[in-house]
């Protein structure tokens, strides 16, 4: 499985649309993975993970042909992740040869029920498909299974369990703040190869709950591979920066590298592989046990509770 991250920003870009903050002018200055559009990505050429309204400009700066695409995944309905506008060009008055092709796209249940009022399927040759929660659906090939973000509560909001057919499995996870139980008690008998996380908040602690900080970021790695569900050495890439956060890539990189969490940035690509699930820490203990001749002697383990809030 090949992760492209084609935006890396969180949702007012970075430099910001308006402003004139410091972080913003020394992302004008430097250049480079500094400059972030909004927040999507793209899995093995055909999956299409938001579409932000600089999906243009992403189009462009990866040479990309969107009637490759298969399907596009919704994680909720917010403006950054969620440009309508875009996919009327889809249409035939919009192309020089009328697209045959349906594309098929998947989403909440508010996000394709806005989908249906705005976009006439009589001009724009796609098909709309609610996805449910913690439900496994195939989508264009791949199991995606979505999960509960913690966002916004006035909407539904969805990261992703994306699994391929040779078993590799990313776990999306964009737009949310640290993880209710519901969701951690979900993910603790999955299995997870690579995961894109967003970091909106950098270094901030700010009790601020829909969004991840550097902490929190590293607190989940450590939390998944407590619980089993994380493979050993598991690729962990950023994304979703804010200009808020008032960090360079090199800054963020500087931080982050020590705790085997890389940096996102646009145009970034992140080749994943299904790895063999190692034993998990009951199972571990159950094998000890089984060996031992003393068994009924020794004392229980502890062992990381796949509910604590490490």
């Amino acid at each position: 499985m090949n992760v492209t991250l084609l935006g890396t920003a969180s949702a007012e870009g970075w430099p910001g649309l308006f402003c004139r903050c410091e972080s913003c002018a020394r992302a004008r200055r430097l250049g480079g993975k500094n400059i972030r559009t909004r927040s999507s990505s793209l899995i093995d050429g055909v999956l299409k993970i938001d579409f932000p309204p600089d999906i243009l400009h992403q189009v462009i700066q990866n040479n990309l042909d969107l009637q490759s695409l298969k399907a596009v995944l919704f994680t909720h309905g917010h403006d950054d992740h969620f440009s309508v506008p875009e996919l009327q060009y889809l249409g035939k008055y919009f192309t020089s040869e009328a697209i045959e092709t349906v594309l098929p796209i998947y989403g909440p249940p508010d996000v394709i029920e806005r989908l249906g009022e705005l976009l006439n399927p009589m001009l724009v040759p796609v098909s709309l498909h609610t996805l449910q929660m913690w439900k496994k659906t195939c989508v264009a090939g791949y199991a995606v299974t979505p999960i509960r973000a913690q966002h916004d509560t006035s909407c539904e909001c969805y990261n992703f369990l994306i699994q391929d057919e040779f078993g590799t499995t990313l776990l999306y996870a964009t737009d949310t703040g640290w993880y209710e139980e519901e969701t951690w008690h979900f993910l603790a008998d999955k299995w997870i190869d690579g995961i894109v996380v967003e970091c909106t908040k950098g270094l901030k602690q700010d009790g601020y709950m829909a969004h991840m900080c550097i902490p929190e970021i590293i607190r989940m790695r450590d939390k998944l591979e407590a619980m089993g569900t994380l493979a050993p050495g598991a690729s962990i890439v950023t994304t979703h920066h804010s200009h808020l956060c008032g960090m360079m890539h090199e800054e963020l990189t500087a931080v982050l590298a020590p705790a085997r969490i890389q940096v996102g940035f646009d145009g970034m690509t992140l080749p994943l592989q299904h790895t063999q699930p190692a034993p998990r820490p009951q199972d571990t203990y159950s094998i000890r046990r089984q060996k031992s001749s003393i068994s009924d002697s020794l004392d229980s383990p502890t062992f990381p509770s796949t509910s604590a809030g490490i």
